[in-house]
């Protein structure tokens, strides 16, 4: 009985074998791995993924500004220039202190620019100032030529022709060509005499300001010369206004005609100070056509 056991074989006997068959193997053992360092994926929930920050760019660096110093050799001599215009001042404008006071208030304007390291409105008013001293030296040659003298010549010749006009006005029984003058014609006498004369006296008032001023151009003589004729047109001009009931018309006062009277004080004052009055029909004209393109 027991040998019918042994000899009928169980299935697990073909795995381990038994006493008479040995098992054989059926397996094979692989060698260990070599290990990794792979980390196994987190099994937490998904996180969110983090902030990328952008680079920052990179910071702007400018070049060197340009600004001058006062290492700068451009700019070692101005304080030495301020001081050598201050003698020149003292020196050459000693007689005129109008002129003297106009370069002081330049310098210190200068100083006060080198101070505050502005160089560029140093130099300015450094050569605004040597301007000044060569235009002062420049007029006072002019002044002493003939050419000034003769200026004063002329002027002296208007004032009488303006005075001599205005006077045979008033010569009774005026005649022009052996007929009688109408009265408008002695009203235009009048305002040309006064034009004139306001012209001579403008221009002598202006030559002898900008001699003290020591600023006499001798390129503006010609409109000194001008003046006492552009004075006498004016007085034309204003008197054709005045006929035309535009300026000082026939004003009464009873029975005394005080219009040719504005007239006249007109004429003066508008050959005496032209500026204003080509200041005013300059801009008159502009209302009426426009700007000039």
């Amino acid at each position: 009985m027991p040998d019918n056991l042994n000899s009928k074989r169980r299935p697990v006997d073909a795995l381990f074998g038994d006493e008479a068959t040995p098992a054989a193997p059926n397996y094979i053992v692989e060698p260990p791995q070599p290990a990794n360092s792979v980390t196994p994926p987190s099994i937490e929930p998904d996180a969110p993924e983090p902030l990328v920050r952008p680079a920052e760019p990179a910071p702007i660096v400018s070049a060197p500004s340009e600004q001058p110093t006062s290492e700068d050799p451009r700019f070692l001599t101005l304080s030495f220039q301020i001081e050598r215009l201050y003698d020149d001042v003292k020196t050459q404008l000693h007689d005129s202190a109008q002129a003297t006071n106009t370069c002081f208030d330049l310098l210190l304007q200068a100083r006060q620019a080198y101070e505050r390291r502005d160089y560029a409105r140093t130099e300015f008013f450094i050569h605004a100032t040597d301007a000044k001293l060569k235009r002062s030296a420049a007029s006072m040659q002019a002044s002493r030529r003939p050419t000034m003298v003769a200026l004063w010549v002329w002027e002296m010749i208007a004032l009488g022709v303006g005075g001599g006009i205005v006077a045979l006005s008033y010569v009774t029984g005026l005649t022009l060509f052996g007929l009688p003058v109408a009265t408008e014609f002695i009203v235009l006498l009048r305002a040309l005499g006064w034009g004139m004369i306001g012209g001579a006296m403008g221009a002598a008032y202006n030559v002898t300001r900008d001699v003290q001023r020591r600023e006499y151009d001798p390129a503006s003589t010609m409109h000194y010369v001008a003046r006492p004729l552009l004075g006498l047109l004016m007085g034309a001009l204003l008197f054709v206004l005045s006929q035309a009931g535009i300026l000082a018309g026939n004003i009464l006062i009873g029975d005394f005609k005080v219009g040719p009277i504005f007239l006249y004080v007109f004429a003066l004052l508008a050959g005496f100070k032209q500026e204003y009055v080509g200041a005013f029909f300059d801009n008159l004209m502009k209302m009426i056509f426009g700007q000039s393109k």
